[in-house]
């Protein structure tokens, strides 16, 4: 008996592969000032027109090379006499949230621009409103700060966090590892790390005898106000801007200025 064959199963078209090869990407390590690797930050997490608050603002040197309606920027600091623990912002907000403090511990170390910022918060006092002192005493304050910069986030919104490493009393404090570690206990997600390099390089006043290796380099973390069920896709790609929900005035969502 004859059996009648089956006809040859066609083959499935497979689907051509999105994208295009390209070298030209933002990358995680540069040398130079914080300018250029911030513009980078935001072109990749931050979508334009979003409401943007720089909580250590300064003189926006972060600022100089984003356009300047690009966002919705409130900038702020201790000069204006807005606390970065203690924002005058409605919970949920703000879409994302600036924040560069000192990174040392003592003014006599940090750099001048970061000086008087530092007398201000008062890092290494008992009236900075905890017994922290010292090393301990700048992570209380990227501590706190966080606390205040979820509060004014919308959800899946992003904090960028500027940080550096440092030695303490001859001890290896290895910042950025220590802030991740504790931001994710406070319901954010670490999705990025940036490091910046100086161009110039570091020496000392007086040196005996080096012990650890000298820091030249720092840090931007990008983390996401999540819950951590949902992954970061990134921004939209499609031609179209992905653009933050509608906002009714600016002002609406300030408490008091």
């Amino acid at each position: 008996m004859k059996t009648s064959k089956r006809p040859p199963r066609k083959k499935k078209s497979r689907k051509s592969p999105r994208g295009v090869a390209t070298n030209h990407l933002i990358h995680s390590c540069y040398q130079g000032n914080n300018d250029t690797l911030f513009a980078n930050v935001l072109a990749l997490y931050v979508p334009e027109l979003s409401l943007v608050a720089d909580v250590t603002y300064g003189k926006g040197v972060f600022w100089k090379n984003v356009a300047a309606d690009a966002y919705e920027l409130l900038g702020t600091d201790m000069a204006k006499k807005i606390d970065c623990r203690d924002l005058p912002y409605k919970d949920g907000a703000i879409d994302c949230v600036v924040f560069d403090p000192p990174y040392m511990h003592t003014a006599k170390t940090a750099h001048v621009g970061h000086q008087r910022f530092e007398e201000n918060y008062r890092n290494n006092a008992s009236t900075n409103g905890s017994s922290k002192k010292y090393h301990d005493a700048v992570l209380d304050l990227y501590f706190r700060a966080a606390d205040e910069a979820k509060r004014v986030l919308r959800d899946e919104g992003i904090y960028i966090v500027k940080c550096a490493d440092e030695v303490c009393s001859n001890e290896q404090r290895l910042t950025h590892v220590e802030i991740v570690n504790e931001f994710e206990k406070k319901g954010f997600v670490i999705e990025d790390l940036f490091v910046l390099m100086r161009k110039n390089k570091p020496g000392v006043s007086r040196a005996v005898k080096q012990v650890h290796a000298r820091k030249n380099h720092s840090y931007f973390l990008v983390f996401r106000k999540s819950d951590g069920k949902r992954r970061w896709q990134g921004l939209s790609t499609n031609g179209t801007k992905k653009t933050p929900a509608k906002r009714t005035k600016r002002d609406s969502l300030i408490n008091a200025f």
